[in-house]
C-alpha cells in the first residue's frame, strides 16, 4: 500500500472544518466587523436586521424534519447572516463607547483627570495617559469622557510631585487641549487611528505649576493590586539587576514592561527578527504553563488534589496576563491555554482550530479593535502557521542524536515565519536575513532567563542569594544582547524597502495557503488558487511601478523645528534637509523612510544640507521656490515663470506680500522649522490677499503632484 512522504497531520482531515464550530463562526464574525468599518450601517437597521435573522432561524426550525434536512444550507446562511450582524453591531457599540464628549472650551481649560498609569520617563518630558473625569466650565463642572496623553515637561515642580502621580491620581490643571494629530507625512504610521482605537482622543503639554494634585488611589481593588504587584516587580528587578540595558530587556520579558527599553537595542531585536522575546506573548505564557505543568504534575495522580491543579494553572496563568497588562497578544494566548486546560481538566481533547477560533471570537466580542492590532494579527498567524507547517517541516529536520532538539526549534522558528511574513512585510516592510539563527539560540536563552527571573521573584528576600541570581541574569542578559546586536551588524542582515498594499498582502496569504492546502490535501485546487493569486500579486505589482516610474512629486514633511524636503522623479529622489537626517538613523527611518518606501524610491541625492542659501528649483518646467532665513529678495532673481509653490524656512524675515510681487504665487508652505507666531502672522497677510498659506505644524506634511 501506498504511503505520502508528508502524511496530514492529525489535526488536518477531511472533517476537520465540522470540529471547529468556532471557526464558521469567526469568519462572519470578523466579516461583519470590516463591513461595519467600511459603511457604517446604523444601528437600528442592523438591531432590526438581527431581529429578522432571529425570526428567519425560529421559523426554520418550526418546518417539517424533512424540510429542514433537504434544506440543511437554508440554516447555515442565516446563522452567517446572524453573526455577521453581531460582528457589526459589536463594532458598532465599540465605537460609541470609546467617543469622547466634547470639550466645550477652545483653548486653556480646566479639567479634572485620572492617571491610568504612572508617569513614564522620556527625554526631555514625562508622559502620562489619563481619563477625562470633569471639566470646569464657568466655574461649573460638566461632565467629560475620553482619555488625554499627557506630556510634561521636565523640572522642579514636576520632580517634586512625581511620587504623588501614580495610577488612579486625580489632578486638576490648567491645560491647552488639542485632538491628536497625524504628521500627515505619507506612508507615515496612522497614529490617529491607533489612539482613537484606545480611547484616546486628546493631548496637552501642560507646565506643572498650572496643575493640583488633588487626591489618589481612585482605582478599583484590584487594579491597585495589580499595580502594586507591577510596581514591586520593577523594584526588585532595579535592586538586583544592575545593567540599564540588561533591566530592560528583564522587564519586557518577565512583565512586558518596555518603558526600560533603549529605542537602538528594540530596533536590533526587531532587525534581528526576535523582537517577539521583549514583546510579551504567547511564547512567554507556553513556557509558563509548561513549568506549572511540570511542577504540578504529582497532583494529577490524586482525584482529590486535581481540580486543585487545574485552579492553579488557571489562576497563575491569568495573574501573569493582568500583571502583563493584558495585551492582546497574551490574553489571546491566555485563553487557548485556558480552553486546553479546561479541555484536560475535563478529559477531552478540544480541536486546536477550535481553540484558536474561540480565543480570537472572545477577544474581539470584547474589543473588535483588536482586529487591526498588529501584535493580534501576528500573534494568531504565527500559531496558526505553526500548528499548519511545523510537521511538515519537522519531517524533513527529524535528524538523530542531540540535533533532534535543534531541528524541532527550527521546525517551530520556521513554520512561524511562513504566514507571519507577508503581515510583517505589509506592516514593517523588512525582512530579518538572519532570523532562523538567531532563534535557534535566542529562545532557549530567553527561556532560561524567563525562568531565573521568575526564581529571583521568589527568592528576593534573602539579599544573599538574589544577589547571585541578579549577577547571574544580570550577565546572561548583557550576553543576549551582545550577541543581538552583533548579528544586527552583519552584513545584509536586513531586507528592506519592502513595499506591498494589503490587496497584495492578503494575495500572498492566499498563495501560501493553496500551496498549503495541495500539499497537506494533495488536491490540484491549492495549485490553481495559489497561481492565481500569484498572478494577481504580479499584475498589482506591476501596475504601481508602472504609475511610480511616472511619478513627480514635492514633499515638504512634518518635523518639528526642522526643514525636510524630497523632490521626487520617478523612482529617483532630491533631498533639501538639516544634516541630523544623514547622522541620525532613527530620525531618518521615523520621519522620511516610510514615504521612500511608498512611493519605492531608488536612488537618493543629497541636494542641500547646510541651508545656507534660498534656492529655485526646475521640475517638469514648472518651478519651486524655497526661501530661508538668510534670504535677501534681490538675492535671487525673478523667475521666468510663476512659481507652483513658495516653501518658507527658518523665519525669512519677509512678508508675503513682498514675496508676492517678486514671485507671484498663490500657494506658500510655512514648514516646521519656523515660529509658530510668524507663521500666525503669515496666515493673517493670506487671508488679507486672498493667497493659501499650508501650516506644517498645525496641517501636518504637504504633497504636490506636478
Amino acid at each position: 500500500m501506498h504511503t505520502s512522504a508528508h502524511p496530514i497531520p492529525q489535526h488536518f482531515g477531511p472533517n476537520w472544518l465540522q470540529k471547529a464550530p468556532m471557526l464558521r463562526l469567526l469568519v462572519p464574525f470578523m466579516a461583519g466587523i470590516l463591513l461595519q468599518y467600511h459603511f457604517s450601517i446604523t444601528f437600528l437597521t442592523l438591531l432590526v436586521g438581527g431581529l429578522g435573522g432571529c425570526l428567519l432561524l425560529t421559523a426554520f426550525q418550526l418546518l417539517p424534519l424533512a424540510w429542514r434536512y433537504h434544506w440543511f444550507w437554508v440554516k447555515g446562511c442565516i446563522l452567517q447572516f446572524i453573526f455577521i450582524v453581531l460582528g457589526m453591531s459589536v463594532y458598532t457599540l465599540q465605537v460609541q463607547q470609546t467617543q469622547p464628549a466634547p470639550l466645550l472650551q477652545p483653548g486653556k481649560q480646566e479639567i479634572l483627570v485620572q492617571f491610568d498609569e504612572p508617569l513614564t520617563e522620556r527625554d526631555k518630558t514625562y508622559k502620562g495617559v489619563a481619563t477625562l473625569q470633569q471639566q470646569i466650565v464657568k466655574g461649573r463642572p460638566q461632565m467629560a469622557k475620553g482619555k488625554i496623553i499627557l506630556y510634561f515637561q521636565k523640572d522642579t515642580a514636576l520632580l517634586r510631585h512625581i511620587p504623588a502621580i501614580q495610577a488612579g491620581t486625580l489632578l486638576l490643571m490648567q491645560a491647552t487641549v488639542q485632538p491628536i494629530a497625524n504628521s500627515g507625512n505619507p506612508g507615515a504610521f496612522n497614529y490617529i487611528a491607533w489612539c482613537h482605537r484606545k480611547g484616546i482622543y486628546y493631548q496637552s503639554f501642560v507646565p506643572m505649576r498650572q496643575c493640583v494634585v488633588v487626591t489618589g488611589g481612585h482605582l478599583s481593588t484590584l487594579q491597585t493590586t495589580l499595580w502594586q504587584l507591577r510596581k514591586g516587580v520593577l523594584q526588585i528587578l532595579d535592586q538586583y539587576i544592575p545593567d540599564k540595558d540588561a533591566r530592560g530587556v528583564a522587564a519586557a520579558l518577565l512583565i512586558g514592561y518596555r518603558n526600560y527599553l533603549d529605542r537602538e537595542l528594540v530596533q536590533a531585536y526587531s532587525n534581528v527578527g526576535v523582537v517577539h522575546i521583549i514583546a510579551i506573548s504567547g511564547l512567554h505564557l507556553g513556557m509558563i504553563y509548561g513549568l506549572l505543568f511540570f511542577l504540578l504534575a504529582p497532583l494529577e495522580r490524586s482525584a482529590k488534589w486535581r481540580p486543585v491543579k487545574y485552579c492553579l494553572m488557571l489562576s497563575v496563568i491569568w495573574l501573569f496576563t493582568a500583571i502583563a497588562g493584558g495585551v492582546p497578544s497574551i490574553a489571546r494566548s491566555a485563553v487557548m491555554f485556558s480552553f486546553i486546560i479546561l479541555g484536560q481538566w475535563l478529559n477531552r481533547n478540544t480541536h486546536i482550530y477550535n481553540n484558536l477560533a474561540a480565543s480570537a471570537f472572545f477577544l474581539l466580542l470584547y474589543n473588535p479593535f483588536n482586529l487591526w492590532d498588529v501584535g493580534f494579527q501576528l500573534s494568531y498567524a504565527a500559531v496558526l502557521s505553526i500548528v499548519l507547517f511545523q510537521p511538515i517541516i519537522q519531517q524533513q529536520l527529524n535528524w538523530p542524536g542531540l540535533l533532534k532538539k535543534i531541528g524541532q526549534l527550527m521546525a517551530i522558528t520556521l513554520a512561524a515565519q511562513i504566514l507571519t511574513l507577508p503581515i510583517s512585510w505589509y506592516h514593517f516592510h523588512q525582512f530579518p536575513v538572519y532570523f532562523l539563527l538567531a532563534n535557534i539560540w535566542v529562545v532557549p536563552l530567553s527561556g532560561l532567563l524567563l525562568y531565573g527571573l521568575m526564581a529571583l521573584l521568589l527568592v528576593h528576600s534573602w539579599p544573599a542569594v538574589a544577589v547571585l541570581f541578579g549577577k547571574f541574569l544580570n550577565n546572561g542578559i548583557e550576553w543576549m544582547n551582545a550577541g543581538i546586536t552583533a548579528i544586527d551588524h552583519w552584513p545584509h542582515a536586513i531586507w528592506g524597502g519592502i513595499q506591498i498594499n494589503a490587496w497584495q498582502t492578503g494575495c500572498v496569504i492566499i498563495a501560501i495557503a493553496g500551496m498549503g492546502y495541495w500539499f497537506l490535501q494533495k488536491t490540484t485546487a491549492g495549485i490553481y488558487w495559489a497561481l492565481l493569486a500569484t498572478l494577481l500579486f504580479a499584475g498589482i505589482r506591476s501596475a504601481d511601478l508602472l504609475e511610480k516610474q511616472q511619478q513627480t512629486k514635492l514633499i515638504v514633511y512634518q518635523v518639528p523645528k526642522t526643514t525636510a524636503i524630497d523632490i521626487i522623479q520617478g523612482r529617483n529622489c532630491r533631498f533639501i534637509g538639516a544634516p541630523e537626517f544623514l547622522q541620525n538613523g532613527y530620525l531618518r527611518n521615523f520621519h522620511l523612510q516610510p514615504s521612500r518606501i511608498l512611493h519605492r524610491i531608488q536612488t537618493i541625492q543629497v541636494l542641500d544640507t547646510q541651508l545656507t542659501a534660498p534656492k529655485i528649483i526646475t521640475l517638469q518646467q514648472k518651478q519651486i521656490v524655497w526661501l530661508n532665513n538668510r534670504l535677501t529678495l534681490p538675492s535671487l532673481p525673478a523667475p521666468s515663470i510663476h512659481p507652483e509653490v513658495v516653501i518658507l524656512s527658518q523665519n525669512p524675515n519677509v512678508s508675503l506680500l513682498e514675496i508676492h510681487r517678486q514671485w507671484p504665487c498663490k500657494q506658500f508652505v510655512a514648514d516646521g522649522s519656523n515660529s509658530l507666531w510668524k507663521i500666525n502672522q503669515w496666515k493673517k497677510e493670506a487671508e488679507a490677499l486672498h493667497l493659501r498659506l499650508h501650516s506644517i505644524p498645525e496641517s501636518g506634511a504637504f504633497t504636490l503632484n506636478l
